[in-house]
């Protein structure tokens, strides 16, 4: 997969490759039959806002937290609906654009300022970005994006008081900062990563780092990532069962 570019102009290109899409075969099956929250006017409301996202990118002037939180919150709830259709229409083949606009647009309104709260399309979407990326470089890029999303998540997000749901964005996006982070290759990020994750997901630390160090004895890595690995999993041993 190319790297994200975090401007509002390739970001509207891969939302339209997906309206479009969406469009024409629904066009095709007539499956989604609402009128006032079908492909159509979805699209067209998703046009409006990159008009406006583009205007305020160009803009020198910051907009308000406030502002830019709410935009934020209508801007992925739209591109939660237009995940919903392409799902609803059986569609696969725009799977990497949606989640590029999930993710891309995350950190753009992260940069933004906004706080953001809606985040579980930005999860799935930034796992299957890190599941399809294979270059260090990107993927070292991705483990920084995510970390930005990460830091403008909600307090309560932040939180991460209610365990009970491993699917919850905090921990996903979190999990897979730390994958993206492991499979560059890079010692020093590595490290960094895995600091923050030590604060933000401790409870699974066990098991993502003796996955982690399985992974690395099987592979011809360097010594320097090897002994970051290996000083975390034996910082985070797993629990013996009683």
């Amino acid at each position: 997969m190319s790297s994200l570019v975090i401007e509002i102009p390739a970001i509207a290109d891969m939302a339209l490759a997906v309206v479009k899409r969406v469009i024409d075969e629904n066009e095709k099956t007539l499956i989604i039959e609402d009128p006032e929250g079908g492909p159509i006017p979805v699209a067209n409301a998703l046009s409006e806002f990159f008009q406006l996202a583009s205007s305020l990118e160009q803009q020198d002037q910051p907009q308000d937290s406030e502002t830019m939180t709410a935009l934020a919150q209508y801007a992925l709830d739209l591109c939660d609906r237009v995940s919903y259709q392409l799902r609803q229409l059986d569609v696969h083949d725009q799977r990497g654009n949606i989640s590029g606009v999930f993710v891309a647009l995350a950190v753009w309104f992260a940069r933004q300022g906004a706080i953001l709260e809606n985040l579980a399309g930005t999860a799935d979407g930034f796992a299957s970005t890190v599941n399809g990326t294979h270059a260090p470089e990107e993927l070292k890029a991705l483990s920084r994006l995510g970390n930005e999303i990460m830091e403008s998540a909600t307090d309560e997000i932040q939180l991460d008081q209610d365990r009970s749901d491993p699917w919850r964005p905090w921990r996903v996006l979190n999990l897979n900062i730390g994958i993206a982070a492991t499979r560059s290759l890079d010692a020093e990020l590595m490290d960094e990563i895995f600091g923050i994750l030590e604060r933000r997901v401790p409870h699974d630390l066990p098991g993502f780092f003796a996955d982690g160090k399985r992974q690395m004895d099987s592979q011809d890595v360097s010594q320097a990532v090897r002994d970051v690995m290996t000083r975390y999993s034996e910082k985070w041993p797993m629990k013996s069962p009683h």
